[in-house]
């Protein structure tokens, strides 16, 4: 991690509360027509939408209901074709904004996708696309506004594989804190689990570099501090503007250095189950720090970065039990009815798979100390 490294932020970040008023201005000279991705209720597209139209920019709605899939993209390809859009507006949660970007790819460069996304030429996706993507998130949580990626479900294959490249980064995103306030209670404590997990798996992975540990190690706290005054209801702003700013530079660290055990795991079984991705990290964290603790070698850097985190966990939720510094996060979800791994129909008898499965997901190969499969196992049955 001390050798030489480099870093990409190619996507121009407006930060801060009201910028998202300014949508018309992030989008090229003369754009006239846009297509809006927005989600099933989509009330910030609302006035998104109002403020485009004012400024003479005809918008047509995509909606995206679900998590995005191969078949939803190319269903929204097919849909706005006649429009000849300039640009693609995506407001919303990681879904949207995933939706927003592969569109905009794929719109781009006239093409449909496969469920074999490796037959996507690498030439095109090397290279920025001559449709831009124009990012404002709703949620604090995957930072989608600013990474290379757009994760897509593949329902035939039980997975959800990510369209990879220079050419997913939008061109701009307009991180409001004002739009987080939009999203319903279980999204925000959902998503905000997954902008703090993110910290910090970027933070102890072993892919995590200077420039990652800069945008990550100040905020452990700052992250879970904001989630509980924003879970607990009447937050102030400056939660809201905290929350929203651990999300998008989390987002930064991961594209940048990677993530870990919790996200693997996550990412297998957001392809088998119907479970939010947020939920599924937060309720991964304890059992991954816990496992990787005791597979890390004492007094290495890579133990004091876990026992960092550890820390600073016990000091924003103080413990419950004694001998167990995770046990006051732990309450903490419980009584916010976080669902454990068995509530999102997972058996028992599926954990074998799913721990081979997580043992090779992109995530993983970041995670800090190799994990056996039955490392991935006892994880899973933590969770469970």
């Amino acid at each position: 991690m001390r050798g030489s490294f480099s870093f990409s932020v190619p996507t121009v970040v407006r930060f801060g509360a009201g910028v998202s008023n300014n949508v018309a201005s992030a989008l090229p000279s003369g754009t006239q027509r846009v297509v809006l991705v927005r989600g099933a209720k989509g009330l910030a597209a609302e006035t998104v939408r109002a403020m485009l139209e004012q400024a003479g920019v005809y918008c047509v709605d995509v909606t995206c209901a679900r998590e995005p899939s191969v078949a939803s993209v190319n269903s929204a390809v097919e849909a706005v074709k006649g429009v000849g859009p300039q640009a693609v507006v995506a407001i919303g949660g990681g879904s949207v904004i995933d939706t927003g970007k592969a569109l905009a790819f794929c719109l781009g460069h006239d093409l449909t996708l496969s469920s074999n996304l490796s037959e996507v030429p690498d030439s095109l996706l090397s290279r920025s696309g001559p449709v831009p993507c124009i990012a404002l998130p709703t949620t604090a949580g995957t930072g989608a506004e600013v990474t290379a990626n757009s994760v897509l479900d593949i329902p035939e294959l039980q997975a959800k594989v990510s369209l990879r490249g220079k050419a997913l980064f939008p061109t701009a995103a307009l991180v409001d804190p004002n739009l987080l306030k939009t999203a319903p209670a279980s999204v925000l404590l959902s998503s905000g689990l997954d902008a703090v997990v993110q910290t910090i798996e970027a933070y102890t992975s072993c892919a995590a570099t200077p420039f990652s540990d800069a945008l990550t190690e100040p905020n452990i706290t700052r992250g879970m501090e904001a989630l509980q005054l924003i879970v607990a209801g009447d937050a102030p702003d400056s939660a809201w503007h905290d929350m929203a700013w651990v999300s998008v530079s989390s987002g930064v660290a991961l594209a940048n250095g990677g993530l870990g055990a919790a996200h693997g795991i996550a990412s297998v079984l957001g392809g088998r189950y119907a479970a939010p991705h947020g939920a599924l990290c937060g309720r991964l964290l304890v059992p991954v720090l816990q496992k990787n603790l005791r597979n890390a070698s004492p007094d290495t850097s890579v133990a004091m970065r876990l026992l960092e985190c550890v820390t600073q966990i016990s000091e924003a939720f103080p413990s419950e039990r004694d001998q167990d510094a995770l046990s006051g996060l732990e309450v903490w979800l419980d009584r916010r009815a976080l669902p454990r791994l068995r509530e999102f129909g997972i058996e028992l008898s599926d954990i074998p798979t799913i721990a081979d499965s997580s043992c090779s997901a992109s995530s993983s190969k970041k995670n800090p100390v190799a994990l056996t499969q039955a490392d991935y196992e006892e994880i899973l049955r933590d969770a469970y």
